[in-house]
């Protein structure tokens, strides 16, 4: 019965990012029947492989929140990283206070129901969240693309958002499962990624918020 889970689960996964390392995330939300997201206004998936769908209206003030993050502008890609790191966990306070996914625990089977997110959830909602800071023209060194999958070798397949450094044409994942509603996601090299990297458990929910955008 485990075997047939984790073959079902792989193949839901393939299906939902294809086969190429870097796609536009446009055509993978067309794909899942999600509008195109709007800095004002975008959807939000909980419930478990986007199960339930909420309307995200962000107000001026909190745009200004967000866009504070990234001023001035970022000088390298690094940098620029670390403040889209800061950026999700606005978006995601901000959306699980409309969504009522604000308690959001990290993982998949750490707590069920119609307010958690699986990975496809957090997958769709950071892409959503990064293709509205392009929008803003807030990402200088940094494009959106569609989620990537793994499947790492006796593990469970696994989902994450992907953005590219333009200058290089390196892959990295933003990974927002690894932690609970509101903390920093991980960011690392999708090639990293893919063998079945996993921060330490205990740090699983031990990255202050306040310390992300330092210098």
């Amino acid at each position: 019965m485990k075997a047939l889970s984790l073959s079902i689960a792989v193949l839901i996964l393939s299906a939902c990012s294809g086969g190429a390392p870097f796609q536009p995330y446009q055509n993978y939300l067309d794909q899942r029947d999600l509008k195109p997201p709007a800095p004002e206004s975008f959807q939000h998936c909980h419930g478990y492989g986007c199960k339930h769908v909420s309307e995200i209206n962000l107000s001026k003030k909190q745009w200004r929140k967000i866009s504070h993050v990234f001023k001035p502008l970022s000088k390298n890609a690094k940098k620029e990283r670390q403040r889209i790191a800061k950026a999700i966990t606005l978006f995601e306070n901000y959306a699980g206070a409309q969504a009522g996914t604000g308690d959001d625990h990290w993982g998949t089977f750490q707590k069920t129901g119609d307010f958690q997110h699986d990975c496809v959830d957090e997958s769709i909602n950071t892409t959503i969240y990064l293709a509205t800071l392009e929008q803003k023209k807030l990402l200088k060194f940094h494009t959106v693309g569609a989620p990537q999958s793994r499947v790492p070798f006796g593990r469970w397949p696994h989902q994450a958002a992907v953005i590219q450094e333009t200058e290089t044409a390196a892959l990295f994942v933003v990974d927002s499962w690894f932690h609970d509603n509101g903390f920093a996601p991980e960011i690392l090299l999708l090639s990293e990624w893919r063998t079945g990297w996993n921060p330490e458990k205990h740090l699983m929910n031990n990255k202050p918020v306040e310390d992300i955008n330092k210098d």
